[in-house]
């Protein structure tokens, strides 16, 4: 005996549990992460502020360049700055295609084609045939989905689209095809022609699913899209990963996607549309796909 008071074994216990509570938290506290958005811009607030609430009050998102543990960015155009950096590095990319380096990984953010044909099918369980106009890069994701839809006894009519002659072959690929899937494609579903391409499909009386929210509100009648609060979730999900085993997890696409309707064109063409909630419970309870 050292004469020093014993505590008894439970009492040594308690102690020892105690001790690892406060370690996990001081190192939790050590761990603290600085996270870089890269391209952030006007409309990109609902996924900062859920992605800040995501991570928590001990991680710090910034929008400025400077020191940061992590870089995140927002789309590919600030794919250079980002790698310019030398940090791990998460992409927000529509589709897989683009090579990652070492110490990337990516997330998918759009919808793959064939769970757009899922909602279509959902939406107009009569469908026969789909047209689909695509980039020749996409040719190959064309050929896949085609195949998909053979399965489901749809046509998929497939046209290889010049962003000259868009409106045009809208017109007359809408004149053989019950409905008109349009990917996510920057360079033919711009901004710019969204108006002449609606008008070309709705002389026609046809209608488009996708590609994205924009276009639903402008005219289209349906899509699937993952919400700000699911990137947010997904993004914070993949930096906890990286955190605690400082690897990336694999490049995946968006845990969830939900549905967003246009009712107006729905009563326009005389379409009877399932309640958004229900269309989205029925995409969650498929099984969701990459590719195509």
């Amino acid at each position: 005996m050292d004469g020093r008071p014993s505590l008894p074994q439970p009492g040594m216990r308690l102690l020892a549990k105690a001790m690892g509570v406060l370690l996990l938290c001081w190192g939790g506290m050590a761990q603290a992460l600085t996270v870089q958005l890269l391209g952030a811009g006007p409309g990109s607030e609902p996924f900062v502020a859920a992605l800040r609430e995501k991570l928590g009050d001990a991680h710090q998102v910034v929008l400025d360049a400077g020191s940061a543990d992590v870089v995140v960015a927002l789309h590919e155009g600030v794919l250079a700055e980002a790698r310019a950096q030398s940090k791990p590095r998460l992409l927000l990319l529509p589709e897989p295609g683009l090579e990652l380096q070492q110490g990337e990984t990516a997330l998918y953010w759009s919808p793959s084609l064939t769970d757009q044909l899922r909602l279509a099918r959902h939406i107009m369980p009569g469908l026969r045939r789909v047209g689909l106009l695509v980039s020749p890069r996409d040719l190959p994701r064309a050929q896949a989905l085609r195949n998909t839809a053979q399965a489901a006894r749809i046509e998929l009519l497939v046209r290889e689209a010049e962003p000259a002659l868009l409106a045009r072959q809208v017109a007359e690929l809408a004149a053989t095809a019950d409905v008109l899937l349009a990917p996510v494609d920057p360079l033919l579903f711009s901004r710019e022609s969204l108006k002449p391409v609606l008008l070309a499909a709705y002389r026609q009386n046809r209608v488009f699913v996708g590609p994205t929210p924009a276009w639903v509100r402008a005219g289209s009648l349906a899509s699937l899209y993952a919400t700000p609060q699911t990137l947010a979730h997904d993004v914070a999900q993949a930096i906890h990963a990286w955190q605690q085993g400082g690897r990336w997890p694999a490049p995946a696409g968006a845990s969830r996607f939900d549905v967003i309707t246009n009712p107006q064109v729905a009563r326009s063409m005389g379409l009877r549309l399932p309640e958004t909630e229900s269309l989205t419970r029925l995409i969650q309870g498929g099984k969701g796909v990459l590719w195509p």
